[in-house]
């Protein structure tokens, strides 16, 4: 009995490990018994791209910048003579409009009437001395004569500097009158020009010394523009460009436009910006249907010279680069180029070393590579 329990552990080992063998030659089997997966062919996909097809041309450039609107003629009122202000037009105001030769102010005019009026007596009193200095000298001539002194009459005998002193005091007595009818006439401060009032600083009651800064006026009847062109759009200007009509453009409504002209170009380079400026004239820019305003930032377009051997391209071909792309042989061909300038969504370069006919593609994307295959769809297809 003790036997046989001693031989069941040792029975049960031995059949285990008689199994490890045949699991093992199972397990082979089953997995050289699967079938084979199937081996999938991916298909090469061909991207395509919206081509047009163009040849160069002539075309009449647009050269294209921008400035700002500044009036032609702005000063300093300011007072020739001291006085208090009574009076104030309701134009003198911030921001008002007023014309040449309109009154802004008023003084006190109590003591230039006084000082006119001494002027006058004066006026008066030497006028009537200098009359009375040339009868004497007349008289003293005659005297002379009827002496029978056959010497040489001195000046003074004859009364010459008298006559000198009378005179001049006569002249200094009208300089004086007309001083004084001037001071009074200044008592009323009005507008040099057309213009716009800014920043006034003068009020009714006030006393203001002579040089006493009023206020800022700012011409309505002429503005300019500076425009600043690189050497490249320096040489598509017209060959005589003052005169020539330019189009004004608002930078924040494009329903805004203007008309202007070329009125004179700088004879220097800016030394800060390597640019040369073109001056453009505006005629009554507060006058317009839709004022022009000093301070506007505008865009400028002139009209240039004809330029031949262009091509025009959508702006939509041209990368963030400056590359364009080219189908050659359904591969991707990339050119980089430089626009000499644009106009009505469209930019314009030069043909230099790019095919002709040009098949282009009509929009860049950052995904294209050089040398890489393409469908091209024409763009009447892809319509």
């Amino acid at each position: 009995m003790m036997i046989q329990q001693h031989w069941k552990p040792i029975l049960f080992t031995l059949i285990a490990l008689a199994t490890i063998p045949a699991a093992l030659i199972y397990t082979d089997y089953a997995i050289s018994s699967q079938p084979e997966p199937k081996s999938s062919v991916e298909k090469e996909t061909i991207p395509k791209v919206t081509t047009t097809v163009l040849t160069s041309g002539t075309y009449s450039s647009i050269i294209q910048a921008y400035g700002e609107v500044k009036a032609v003629d702005e000063v300093t009122l300011s007072s020739e003579i001291s006085g208090r202000i009574t009076w104030r037009s309701p134009h003198f105001s911030d921001g008002s409009q007023v014309e040449q030769g309109e009154i802004l102010l008023k003084l006190d005019t109590t003591d230039y009437l006084s000082a006119l009026a001494n002027a006058k007596q004066l006026l008066a009193e030497s006028e009537l001395a200098l009359e009375q200095e040339k009868r004497q000298q007349r008289q003293a001539m005659k005297d002379w004569q009827r002496s029978g002194i056959k010497e040489k009459a001195s000046p003074l005998a004859l009364r010459k500097p008298q006559l000198k002193v009378a005179n001049a005091r006569y002249k200094a007595a009208i300089a004086g009158f007309n001083k004084a009818k001037r001071d009074l006439k200044q008592t009323q401060i009005t507008a040099p020009f057309n213009g716009v009032i800014i920043a006034r600083s003068a009020a009714v009651g006030s006393f203001i010394e002579v040089g006493s800064a009023l206020a800022t006026l700012r011409g309505s009847d002429l503005a300019e523009i500076t425009l600043g062109l690189s050497d490249p759009q320096w040489q598509q200007l017209p060959k005589q460009p003052e005169g020539t009509q330019v189009d004004i453009h608002s930078r924040n409504n494009t329903d805004f436009t203007w008309t202007g002209t070329i009125d004179r170009l700088s004879s220097n380079i800016d030394p800060t910006t390597r640019l040369r400026h073109v001056i453009i004239k505006v005629q009554q820019p507060l006058a317009q249907p839709e004022p022009l305003l000093s301070g506007s930032f505008v865009s400028v377009k002139i009209k240039g010279k004809s330029i031949a051997n262009l091509f025009a391209l959508p702006a939509s071909a041209l990368s963030a680069g400056g590359d364009i792309w080219l189908v050659e042989n359904n591969l991707l061909k990339r050119h980089t180029t430089k626009p000499l300038f644009n106009h009505n969504g469209k930019i314009f370069v030069q043909r230099d070393a790019l095919p002709e006919p040009l098949q282009l593609v009509r929009k860049s994307m950052p995904s294209y590579l050089p040398e890489m295959k393409v469908k091209a769809q024409p763009e009447e297809a892809s319509q």
